[in-house]
């Protein structure tokens, strides 16, 4: 009877990468512990606002995002067997999909929800609070409130985001980039809690009409980046906003060999790193130039994995 053999560990990353990894790790729990209590705040402040209502679900989606994350993280770590025989390089892609799903959904509930309170001029009730003997409107205890939930997400956003440069991981940088705007969901629900009190029923259900349409606009956008990666499209930077120059930059780096009469360079992400196929214009490739392509890729840059070196067919003359 064979022995088993030992099943292959994740792809491993950088030093740098791994202590990265475990401190974005450690911030996920600690966002589901601070937002955890935030929502439970809201939740018991909220009265009959609609925008506080509306905050209350964008904290509690809030959520998602990282549990996603330490689901993903806890299973790329299996790496390779016998089901997943290329590994689970693709976890965070998926987990971010799913959150992309969750918010795009959630989303246009909201703004259904919105429209809705809007068109039928639901008038919100604010009430009063007791404290210490002197009555006190219920709207002040609300934006308080209001100006409490904002601060984590933003603190927790800026500390995410310099670890999502340090991985190059568009779903924890999608996260942080969405809590560091966690502000303007504050300051529309202060908005909408102030127009109750100077009598502008209508401010509410604006305020959370705005709110409910950035959570549909992060949605949306995340849902869109989420299916592109999945088809394996062109590599992106880390805000989306151009093209990943490593391909090119392997591309130059490959040509240059003595030995590469032309060059071309297709890779996708996959989590972490890019993947994917150079292209040579070399006849009699050996093993041994094979191996020197895949070292320029790994001394380029730590994210180029799993790179297949193939020859382009010349057309017969």
């Amino acid at each position: 009877m064979n022995p088993i053999a030992p099943r292959p560990p994740a792809r491993e990353l950088p030093g740098e990468q791994r202590r990265a990894l475990r401190r974005a790790e450690h911030l996920c729990w600690w966002t589901l512990l601070v937002m955890g209590l935030v929502a439970t705040m809201m939740y018991f402040v909220m009265g009959g606002s609609q925008a506080m209502k509306t905050a209350l679900v964008e904290d509690i989606l809030s959520l998602v995002p990282p549990v996603a994350f330490l689901v993903a993280s806890r299973f790329r770590r299996k790496g390779v067997d016998a089901e997943y025989i290329t590994g689970r390089e693709r976890a965070f892609d998926i987990n971010f999909l799913i959150s992309s799903v969750a918010l795009t959904g959630v989303g246009l509930a909201l703004v259904y929800d919105g429209l809705h309170t809007l068109l039928t001029a639901t008038r919100p009730v604010v009430g009063t609070m007791v404290f210490g003997g002197h009555v006190v409107w219920q709207g002040w205890i609300m934006m308080g409130a209001m100006v409490v939930s904002v601060v984590p997400p933003v603190i927790l956003g800026r500390k995410k985001m310099r670890l999502a440069e340090q991985l190059s991981l568009k779903p924890l940088h999608t996260d942080a980039d969405v809590g560091k705007a966690d502000w303007m969901t504050g300051l529309a629900g202060i908005a909408g809690v102030a127009g109750i009190g100077m009598g502008w029923w209508w401010a509410d259900a604006a305020a959370a009409l705005f709110i409910a349409g950035s959570v549909l606009h992060d949605g949306a956008s995340n849902l869109r980046a989420a299916v592109r990666d999945l088809h394996d499209a062109r590599p992106q930077k880390l805000d989306r906003s151009d093209p990943d120059p490593l391909p090119e930059e392997l591309r130059r780096k490959v040509a240059a060999l003595p030995w590469v009469h032309g060059c071309a360079v297709r890779l996708h992400e996959e989590g972490f790193h890019l993947s994917g196929i150079v292209l040579l214009d070399s006849p009699g490739l050996d093993a041994e130039q094979v191996e020197e392509v895949r070292a320029v890729a790994r001394r380029l840059h730590w994210r180029l994995d799993q790179i297949d070196v193939s020859v382009v067919a010349r057309p017969h003359p």
